[in-house]
């Protein structure tokens, strides 16, 4: 029987590969590791976007059914020639306004928690918009969500306003975000800490994933902000190890995704040009398609015509950078567009989703620190830059640990678990029912009075192609829970 309230800490540490989680790099997570429950086969939500898989956090769902299907998007109900884009306020609040206050399909924790007349409080030092995504209703509730770059979109207006005369305001980002860092964490220790702390706390650096995008991973750059976002973690651990909150206080350490580094560029806007398509940035003006080039691109087609979606998918495979293809369900595995996968099979259907997925090539060649995984790209990020967004494994594979008195010591988990499974987890552990809208499981091997059955995991490997061109899917499936492996090009 409980004696303490349980409450939580989420942790996140924005794109953090699980491979630079060392002693060296990272010497206070890597110990906290070691002391409680890791996840060593902890996926992320495809596409592996910040601003896909920050709502399948909170929401315990995939992207088909919470219905945030990229980065950047075209949404016609909300604006037919404006992209969604997931960094600005102003265009989630857009599009809040557009779908009644209900942007997403799938109810989040801020909720869920406010419903059960509970607390909850954000501290990020992601974009003010990444920000909004963990918590898209505080405008209507009480909790605190406090962007630390930008506290002019930040609730309560007058908690936030008592944070910034305490502490100051930070000046411009740079990057590595070693001043962020220490900011967000001031906030946890010096604000929220003098006081009752909220039955949910998500304290989120933007490091590591801003200096892999910036200066690549391994670099300089990048080791100096691992190792400084672990001491600023570190100063949290001391002082949950002097508190009284030892035994009542749970953390969960997590990323969203990981990175692998771009290699070599490509136009995917110029090939589909010199294939005799009419691309351009949305459909209003006669264009055949509507392109979001990236790693993992999207691609919206004039009218849904199926045949225009059928030739422009052919287009893109017929070239070597394209790497993996979906598009709209034909059956449960292939789409319309011969030789590519259905969205389905990624959990990424959506009436939102576009008419074409496509993520550019990918293979297991290091970079020059040694970190696997490059690709082509095009971005306005540098060659040797970190990216995301695709499939390769160093994309899906996340850190996920938990610790406290609910969850079992020095304890490794291989069992697959995801980041739409954290959110059910600590409803489990607020002994809060979790809605029938949320697609994740309970990670009940976690827990330190762990009973049940174990479901076995059964392994899942899908080939489609057409032609030359043939790519490879891998899942995992652990009851009604999906987890994605990898997948790439085969040829």
């Amino acid at each position: 029987m409980r004696t303490v309230p349980i409450k939580f800490l989420l942790v996140g540490f924005d794109g953090l590969r699980p491979d630079m989680i060392t002693q060296k790099l990272m010497p206070r997570l890597y110990q906290h590791g070691q002391e409680g429950v890791t996840f060593c086969n902890h996926r992320s939500s495809y596409p592996t976007e910040t601003y896909v898989n920050l709502p399948s956090l909170v929401t315990g769902s995939t992207p088909s059914r919470h219905g945030m299907i990229a980065n950047y998007y075209l949404d016609p109900k909300v604006d037919p020639r404006e992209q969604f884009r997931g960094y600005s306020v102003h265009r989630i609040e857009k599009a809040q306004r557009a779908y009644g206050g209900q942007l997403y399909d799938a109810l989040s924790l801020g909720e869920i928690l406010q419903s059960a007349q509970r607390r909850m409080a954000v501290i990020s030092t992601n974009s003010a918009g990444g920000v909004r995504l963990k918590h898209h209703q505080v405008s209507d509730h009480d909790h605190l969500s406090m962007a630390c770059y930008s506290p002019e979109t930040s609730y309560p207006h007058d908690e936030v306003s008592r944070i910034v005369k305490k502490l100051g305001r930070l000046p411009k980002k740079k990057v590595p975000d070693i001043e962020g860092m220490t900011y967000s964490t001031d906030v946890f220790l010096e604000h929220l800490c003098q006081r009752d702390l909220p039955d949910l706390t998500i304290l989120w650096y933007g490091e590591p994933d801003e200096s892999y995008h910036r200066y690549g991973i391994g670099s300089a750059e990048n080791r100096h902000a691992l190792r400084h976002v672990d001491a600023e973690f570190g100063r949290v651990l001391d002082w949950w190890e002097a508190s009284n909150m030892r035994e009542s206080l749970q953390i969960v350490v997590t990323s969203d995704h990981g990175h692998i580094t771009q290699k070599t560029e490509v136009n995917i806007g110029e090939r589909l040009r010199d294939a005799g398509f009419k691309v351009g940035e949305h459909l209003e003006d006669g264009a055949d398609l509507a392109l979001i080039a990236a790693h993992a691109g999207c691609i919206w087609v004039r009218d849904k015509d199926s045949a225009l979606i059928q030739a422009i998918g052919q287009a893109l495979m017929a070239h070597d950078e394209c790497g993996m293809v979906y598009s709209a369900p034909r059956n449960e595995v292939e789409g319309i567009v011969p030789g590519s996968f259905s969205r389905c099979l990624v959990m990424a259907d959506h009436a939102r989703s576009p008419d074409i997925y496509y993520i550019l090539n990918t293979n297991d060649e290091s970079n020059e620190h040694g970190y696997i995984g490059t690709c082509h790209f095009e971005s306005n990020l540098s060659v040797g830059a970190g990216i995301h967004g695709g499939m390769h494994a160093k994309e899906l594979h996340s850190v996920c640990f938990a610790s406290g008195s609910l969850f079992g010591d020095a304890k490794t988990v291989d069992t697959h678990s995801g980041i739409f499974d954290i959110a059910p987890t600590i409803l489990q552990g607020l002994r809060i029912a979790a809605p029938q809208s949320m697609d994740g499981r309970v990670l009940s091997e976690a827990f330190a009075d762990r009973s049940g059955d174990v479901v076995e995991p059964v392994a899942e490997r899908y080939e489609t192609g057409f032609g030359q061109y043939q790519q490879v899917l891998l899942r995992t499936r652990l009851g009604d829970a999906c987890y994605l492996d990898g997948g790439w090009r085969e040829s």
